[in-house]
């Protein structure tokens, strides 16, 4: 796993940032609005190299790969960058690549001249946009198995357009402009092919870049403003759209860099992917910028606020290939139809959002353990809650070090790092196996090793690390909710001991387990944040009562209550009236970034599978061009859900401060799903009506499930708080 730049790329970043920023301030782009076209920054981009980055080298590939040169296009779209970039660095290297016009090619890569390309092939006497189509003096098309160039005399003016961009319309195979075959063959067509899904992917990061832009603009504006004496970002009005938007854009760039990275590696599904990451940049710079300019409220209708440009412009972009979402089914019929896609060569990549070697040893490792381990009896009580919790499952792991990978080899772990041990756990979300109790003891267990008596490292951990025990959680009460300082359960020092009376709710697994980490009052007379202390009490004490409470997931959770439950002060974790440190560290590690991605995951391959069987209208279901389309929007979901995880435990693992992207992990994840949850029960309709534990039942299962993970581990308002607060630096908003 990396996500890091090279100090190459940084320095490469920070010189077209710097660039753009110069070269292509607001005032140019306003400037140059009427066509959307800059030759002095086209020429600037020709005497840095940028356009002939992609050329191929002496080996045949070219000296950059597409990531650096989608890393330019990012900043480009921060800018509005008012030149055809993308389609001048795809048509350079198309031409490069099939030979014979290297004096064209170099007064192209120069910036003298716009050579473009049509991004779909040449219908007969049928006009056709032309992206950068209004100042280029050739476009490339493809006409059957030939890649012709047609010669043209640059209009340098544009049908007023939605975008202002430097677009055109042309008849390319017919009465249009002259045109000389560069290439034919079925090389040439493949390469032409090629070049279309590079123009795709570029332009995702042109818009990738434009829509976080957008939202930076509004965080800003928001920070600024104030309404009601109040700034306006510490309303959740505002802010929680705005947090919304802000994961769909990181969301885009991170598609981007995976089809990158699928297209280097080959990876069956690269060419969906690219589908994809268009479709969802095109979407999510739309969204953004349509909530930046809300944000902005009024003054985002004026032509004298910025906004309205990158409202205008991420919409014109997107349109050029037509509706983005037709890109949809291109994906879904590359995920689920045999053929091959012609792909561009993407060079050297160093992104990587694989496990690392440890982690796949112990994916391996747990493989061959569950393919042992889990029973037909197992599979008949199975569930993703507490409730398919298995006491000799959970036994046989502890005994193999399996269960907390990541505690130190001395505490029964295997001393794994914290991301190492979560690609165990993906294996134990694919097949199906819960890990409720697992996590909620994971958790409180590294508690218990940071905060924890002498006593309860010696007599509680070694218990949980065997897998003989667990432990619950009771932070919730009955009328505090997500507010979980608002707590009334008080625990009154006596001597060694401390009292504990009041009730807590949602205290699930307190039936399996045999201690709750408790959040208590100690002092009523300091503010609530301060006065609470964190203990561990013991569940079967003759003082707590366990009361059952059922969901409609088929799950248990339980109200439990407190009544004068004595226990010695050892039970305690961390200093008195200081537990909301020792919350604040169980709550990073609860919500820690992995998110929900694996029943997520679950879900979408359920849904396929019944696709593959399933028929419509007496034609298989994956004949339906409807059914395959939202399978293709599922995908995409489940894809940026793994890409934010991954991002998450990535960016946790290098600063253990970081706040933000695990809350962002859990947000995005658990709406994808939701969202998902809904659409394939309704697309397996009637077949989804029936319960059960696998097939269809587990899709209904699974959308019953994706309406509670918006409220594990706070609800996605509190997610949205903590990504407002410390991805975009918006004031509280609680």
């Amino acid at each position: 796993m990396n996500l890091a730049l090279t100090d190459e790329q940084t320095m490469l970043v920070e010189t077209f940032r710097r660039f753009f920023e110069d070269e292509s301030p607001i005032a140019r782009v306003r400037a140059v609005e009427a066509l959307g076209h800059d030759p002095a920054l086209l020429k600037g981009l020709g005497e840095l190299g940028a356009l002939g980055m992609r050329l191929p080298g002496e080996g045949g590939d070219a000296d950059f790969g597409l990531f650096d040169v989608a890393l330019i296009l990012e900043e480009a779209g921060r800018t509005l960058a008012s030149a055809p970039i993308v389609e001048v660095i795809v048509a350079a290297r198309l031409l490069a690549q099939l030979g014979g016009q290297d004096a064209l090619v170099g007064e192209v890569v120069a910036g003298d001249t716009v050579v473009t390309l049509a991004t779909a092939p040449t219908e007969k006497g049928v006009a056709q946009l032309i992206p950068g189509g209004a100042v280029a003096s050739g476009v490339l098309h493809l006409v059957g198995d030939e890649v012709r160039l047609a010669t043209i005399e640059p209009a340098n003016s544009a049908a007023p357009n939605h975008g202002s961009l430097p677009i055109a319309t042309m008849v390319l195979d017919g009465d249009g402009p002259a045109a000389i075959v560069v290439a034919k063959g079925d090389a040439a067509r493949r390469a032409y092919l090629a070049a279309v899904e590079e123009w795709k992917l570029l332009t995702a990061a042109f818009l990738s870049g434009l829509g976080s832009r957008a939202i930076e603009m509004a965080a800003e504006y928001a920070r600024e403003r104030k309404q009601f004496d109040r700034l306006i970002g510490s309303f959740q009005g505002v802010a929680h759209p705005l947090a919304d938007r802000h994961a769909d854009m990181v969301g885009a760039k991170l598609l981007v860099w995976s089809a990158v990275r699928k297209v280097a590696d080959r990876d069956p599904e690269a060419a969906a992917t690219i589908s994809m990451a268009f479709w969802w940049a095109a979407k999510a710079s739309g969204d953004a910028v349509a909530r930046a300019l809300h944000t902005f409220g009024g003054y985002g209708l004026t032509n004298e606020y910025d906004i309205q440009l990158y409202h205008r412009r991420a919409k014109g972009i997107a349109l050029q290939f037509g509706d983005p979402r037709d890109e949809l089914l291109v994906a879904g019929k590359r995920l689920f139809a045999d053929g091959q896609v012609p792909l561009p060569e993407a060079g050297p990549i160093q992104i990587d959002f694989e496990w690392s070697e440890e982690g796949k040893a112990l994916r391996a490792k747990l493989y061959e353990f569950f393919e042992k381990h889990l029973t037909p009896e197992w599979h008949a009580k199975s569930h993703y809650s507490f409730d398919g919790h298995d006491d000799a499952l959970n036994i046989a792991m502890g005994k193999e070090r399996l269960l907390f990978p990541d505690w130190p080899v001395e505490n029964g772990g295997m001393g794994l790092s914290h991301f190492d041990s979560l690609a165990g756990l993906d294996v134990w979300d694919e097949l199906g196996v819960t890990a409720h109790a697992q996590n909620v003891t994971n958790f409180i267990g590294s508690a218990i090793m940071r905060y924890g008596s002498d006593w309860a490292k010696a007599e509680i951990l070694p218990r949980l690390a065997s897998g003989e025990k667990l432990v619950s959680l009771g932070y919730s009460e009955p009328h505090s909710g997500s507010d979980i300082f608002a707590a009334k359960t008080k625990a009154v020092r006596d001597g060694d001991d401390w009292i504990i009376n009041g009730q807590k709710m949602f205290t699930s697994g307190a039936n399996l387990a045999s201690w709750v980490m408790l959040l208590t009052r100690t002092d009523p007379d300091a503010p609530k944040h301060a006065g609470i202390t964190m203990f561990l009490v013991p569940l079967d004490d003759k003082g707590v009562e366990i009361h059952p409470v059922f969901t409609f997931q088929e799950e248990r959770t339980n109200a439990t209550f407190y009544t004068d439950v004595r226990i010695n002060d050892d039970h305690r974790l961390g200093p008195i009236n200081g537990g909301t440190e020792v919350l604040g560290y169980a709550l990073a590690l609860e919500q820690g970034g992995y998110g929900f991605f694996g029943p997520h995951k679950r879900l979408y391959a359920e849904a396929v599978a019944w696709a593959k069987s399933a028929t419509r209208h007496g034609r298989p279901a994956l004949e339906n061009d409807r059914i395959v389309e939202r399978l293709a929007e599922s995908a995409t979901h489940v894809e940026l859900s793994r890409l934010t995880v991954m991002r998450a435990l990535w960016q946790q693992e290098k600063d253990p401060n970081d706040r933000g992207s695990g809350p962002m992990s859990k947000l995005f994840s658990s709406e994808l799903f939701l969202r998902d949850g809904h659409d394939l029960l309704d697309l397996a309709a009637p077949d989804t009506q029936w319960l059960g534990k696998h097939g269809t039942g587990e899709l209904e299962l699974l959308h019953r499930h994706a309406a509670a993970t918006t409220i594990y581990g706070g609800t996605s308002e509190v997610q949205r708080s903590q990504v407002a607060e410390k991805e975009l630096g918006l004031p509280r908003s609680r």
